[in-house]
């Protein structure tokens, strides 16, 4: 298969295999109970069997080694989207424009990166493996404790030195209790689950899996487009497991 100049670029920064950090099993508190929460609440004591997450979200370098060697197309390349925008991972920003190697890797769909995370031998994160990852067993509200801080994040509305992505890893005061980093901001995370608003009322409490079927997936973490109080690791979003955008990207999880 003929690789393009871009590829080979990308591939030559990729490393041999992806960091991860393991989060085992046991209980932790997953939602908050507030006044002003929505589908966040009830907030609910659940247990995980161990499993290991990526350190990092999935860089441009490491879904180019997969395209190169697999000769996957997103889903965006089999329709001709990128034709018509000219945007796609390859070109973030537009025509023209190049993905940094370091950069996570965003315009993928919810397909794209579950087929990414198989042929790693992996899969998406739940999204309460997402979230013990995140904000592990003591209740705090955001990676790196109770309290919003500057600095720890690249988000909207600081001087973080990134006027939109930035490298991966580049927050280490960011990083969860179990060592993950980015977890909040940089880019939403795409999470296994089908979305359900009630599902933290009629879900299990041991390895929950989300709702058998639905229209939307789950997003965790924020991203650099928004403020503060979205990247708490307790936040939830859903998008149509089609959407590519320049705030999406992920990291996969294993079973232990």
């Amino acid at each position: 298969m003929r690789i393009s100049r871009l590829l080979s670029a990308l591939l030559l920064a990729a490393p041999v295999a992806a960091e991860e950090v393991v989060v085992p099993a046991g209980p932790f508190t997953m939602g908050l109970d507030h006044p002003r929460a929505t589908d966040e609440k009830p907030s609910r004591q659940i247990y995980l069997s161990a499993f290991s997450i990526d350190r990092y979200e999935v860089t441009n370098a490491r879904f180019a080694a997969f395209v190169a060697t697999t000769g996957y197309q997103t889903e965006a390349e089999k329709i001709g989207a990128e034709k018509a925008d000219g945007i796609s991972w390859r070109q973030p920003y537009g025509p023209g424009s190049t993905a940094d190697p370091s950069h996570p890797v965003v315009y993928v769909s919810w397909q794209d990166a579950h087929a990414y995370c198989a042929w790693r031998g992996g899969r998406l994160p739940t999204e309460a493996e997402w979230e013990k990852s995140a904000r592990g067993s003591d209740g705090r509200l955001w990676p790196w404790g109770v309290e919003f801080a500057v600095g720890r994040a690249n988000l909207w509305g600081t001087e973080d030195g990134y006027a939109q992505l930035a490298p991966v890893g580049s927050f280490p005061s960011g990083a969860s209790p179990y060592g993950a980093l980015d977890m909040a901001g940089n880019v939403w995370e795409w999470c296994a689950d089908w979305y359900d608003a009630n599902y933290y009322v009629t879900g299990p409490t041991k390895d929950p899996q989300g709702p058998e079927t639905g229209r939307f997936k789950v997003l965790r973490g924020g991203s650099w487009i928004n403020p503060g109080p979205v990247l708490r690791s307790i936040n939830r979003f859903e998008v149509l497991p089609v959407e590519r955008s320049p705030y999406i990207g992920f990291r996969c999880a294993r079973s232990l």
